[in-house]
């Protein structure tokens, strides 16, 4: 089975993603057999010449075959790349084990925010988040909870409230929050802050303050 990670409009298509599995690994078919497996699909010529013309797949003498470009080697994936892979290959499994580090900045002030990430982005991060937003595909379920919170929100907008509070903590060891603040609660709710038994707020980020930045503790 081929699994596609950060999928474009072309290949998110679930009829794209049902036709290079019926395809693969070497399967040569015409037209009406594509069309005999999938009778319910509308418009199937349209899609069909879609892949043709964006290189996936291949037409000769009225046959179809796949032309996928198959990831070859872990070293040359990028984290937002878009990748095709064999879930059956050794390769994938590493992929699902390679941890990337993200990194947010913003125009208020120099703080900078480190965090880890797989190469789907299903862990709850902000980086992952603000990715999801701009994507406008559905977010995974670690990150509903703060979908609720937050919505589509403004990236620059929130980093600024954010980091602002986060600087804070560069100060005193406990930090304040008398009024309800979303943008706070986003920290707690990732667990990047956490209230102590005074009500107070601690970081459980790690800070470098030459630098100032935040790191998450956990690695994934």
């Amino acid at each position: 089975m081929i699994k596609i990670f950060h999928p474009d409009r072309l290949t998110s298509q679930p009829f794209f993603q049902e036709l290079i599995n019926f395809l693969y690994p070497d399967k040569t078919v015409t037209l009406r057999q594509i069309k005999q497996a999938f009778p319910s699909i509308v418009k199937i010529d349209r899609f069909i010449e879609d892949y043709v013309q964006a290189g996936y797949l291949f037409r000769n003498n009225r046959r179809y075959s796949l032309t996928l470009p198959l990831v070859t080697e872990e070293s040359i994936v990028g984290l937002d790349d878009m990748v095709f892979v064999d879930t059956e290959s050794p390769l994938y499994r590493s992929l699902l084990a390679r941890t990337f580090t993200t990194v947010l900045t913003n125009q208020t002030n120099q703080a900078l925010l480190l965090e880890r990430t797989s190469l789907d982005r299903s862990e709850a991060t902000l980086a992952n988040y603000f990715y999801g937003l701009r994507q406008s595909r559905p977010l995974p379920d670690s990150l509903q909870p703060l979908y609720h919170l937050l919505g589509d929100v403004n990236q620059e907008y929130a980093l600024k409230y954010m980091t602002t509070f986060l600087l804070k903590f560069g100060r005193r060891s406990e930090v304040s929050q008398k009024r309800p603040d979303i943008f706070v609660q986003a920290l707690e709710l990732l667990g990047y802050i956490a209230k102590n038994g005074s009500g107070r707020y601690e970081l459980l980020l790690e800070f470098f303050e030459e630098e100032l930045t935040f790191r998450t503790k956990i690695n994934p």
